[in-house]
């Protein structure tokens, strides 16, 4: 059963819910107890899943929690729900509920600055903290654009213009690439949705907005033998950054996963690594989906390097690292001794120190500079150049099909021609051996109509 079929299942199957978490068709709401009456609101439409379940369960013990410590604010916790509204009537009456229409007239007037803000708000609870500083960055091309405006008044033939002119082009060579002119796009979605939701405008003036195309393209700039060989042997005074390097063109981790491994991850025994974090925007989370938490192989070149590592981390300070879990609500802790260390400042690695270390070792190597990553690449060109089975590649490098891995992530590498030709030369004799029989003895069927025709 493939994994999508799978979730499918875990989906539509019954199972026993947490309290106060129920199934309303297709809906998944909680219920609690305000005022004396049975409240329910729906918190995840559509498709749910185990996690949709558990933040759901969490999300109605902070409501209860609210309720009894006497700071429950429905109208702000569920802003579109029909009982809050209900409910505001009742306990202010009539001229007080006049008065909040008035209000709500005026929340017409929202300017595009003040959407953006409210819905910047809203997206970083629960999303990730490289994401919410994402969005945000982004953002600032819609306000460069629309801020002092108010939202009603931003036409949809506007936000076209605006998303056609985003992008970089002959006319505008100091544009955005498509996809970060797509992130864009995201929060201008987002606000004038936010805008129809709360009836600031009548429909959602950016439906339609499209997303512009990219075209696939690699990003796979790999590192053959003979510069590998130069980055390990570069430094003799800090062999433990080049193993580092080196280590990881055989093991395909990326940068953010790399710098948070840890002794108690590498199992050499049976040759396998647990990828369980990794370090991003300054703090340590779970893998950003399922497939990236996941347990790969080490291959032969790199037991030797990773020896060599444990060795030099046998020292390691255990520290207590806390890790932002999947719903990116909780944390964990943990004890951990890290790998990998600046030895300027015998530190953890922060991304930007390696990005910054990396890029005067390859000079001092003599290496034509590519990002840190293209280690990461150098892996999967090299066992797709070796004809390695697809799915392991893809296992490896925590992926969950095959798209990244033909449109960015690999390369096939001329360097490995001779294994190459080896895997040609199997695959020629596997396939032909048959046919040569076939070839040389007709079948009765053939020998009779040859008769027939003789």
């Amino acid at each position: 059963m493939s994994v999508s079929a799978l979730q499918t299942t875990q989906t539509i199957t019954p199972s026993p819910l947490p309290p106060g978490v129920e199934r309303h068709g297709r809906s998944l709401r909680i219920n609690f107890m305000y005022r004396g009456k049975r409240c329910r609101e729906v918190v995840e439409r559509g498709q749910f899943d185990e996690l949709s379940i558990a933040m759901a369960a969490r999300l109605r013990q902070q409501v209860v929690d609210a309720i009894a410590e006497g700071r429950f604010d429905y109208s702000r916790r569920f802003p579109d729900s029909i009982t809050a509204k209900q409910l505001l009537a009742m306990e202010v009456g009539q001229e007080q509920a006049v008065s909040t229409e008035h209000a709500h007239e005026n929340i017409r007037y929202m300017t595009v600055a003040e959407g953006v803000e409210a819905w910047l708000m809203t997206q970083s609870s629960g999303k990730s903290k490289s994401t919410a500083i994402n969005y945000r960055s982004r953002a600032r091309h819609v306000l460069q654009r629309f801020g002092d405006r108010r939202l009603a008044d931003v036409t949809t033939q506007e936000l076209q213009q605006f998303r056609n002119q985003l992008v970089r082009s002959r006319a505008n060579p100091a544009g955005l690439s498509p996809k970060s002119a797509n992130d864009v796009l995201t929060v201008v979605r987002g606000v004038w949705e936010d805008a129809r939701r709360n009836d600031i405008t009548l429909s959602n003036r950016a439906d339609g907005i499209t997303n512009h195309r990219i075209e696939a393209k690699s990003i796979a700039d790999p590192f053959d033998l003979d510069e590998m060989q130069k980055l390990l042997w570069a430094d003799p005074q800090n062999m433990a950054s080049a193993r580092m390097v080196v280590c990881n063109c055989w093991l395909g981790l990326s940068r953010s996963e790399l710098i948070a491994l840890a002794v108690e991850d590498i199992d050499l025994p049976r040759r396998k690594i647990s990828v369980r974090r990794a370090f991003v925007q300054g703090e340590h989370k779970a893998p950003k989906v399922l497939s990236r938490a996941r347990e790969i192989d080490i291959l032969d070149p790199a037991v030797d390097l990773l020896r060599q590592i444990l060795t030099d981390a046998q020292h390691a300070p255990i520290e207590e690292v806390e890790v932002t879990h999947l719903d990116n609500l909780t944390i964990g802790k943990e004890q951990v001794r890290l790998l990998f260390r600046n030895p300027r400042t015998d530190m953890p690695w922060s991304p930007s120190a390696l990005d910054r270390w990396f890029k005067k070792h390859t000079a001092k190597a003599g290496v034509r500079y590519r990002g840190f990553n293209q280690s990461r690449h150098t892996f999967a060109s090299r066992a797709l150049s070796h004809f390695a089975e697809p799915q392991w590649i893809i296992r490896q490098l925590g992926h969950t099909d095959d798209q990244m891995l033909r449109n960015h992530y690999g390369k096939w590498m001329p360097s490995e021609m001779d294994a190459a030709s080896s895997a040609v030369m199997a695959l020629d004799k596997a396939l032909s051996d048959k046919w040569d029989k076939h070839r040389t003895q007709p079948n009765a069927e053939v020998e009779a109509r040859r008769a027939h025709v003789a």
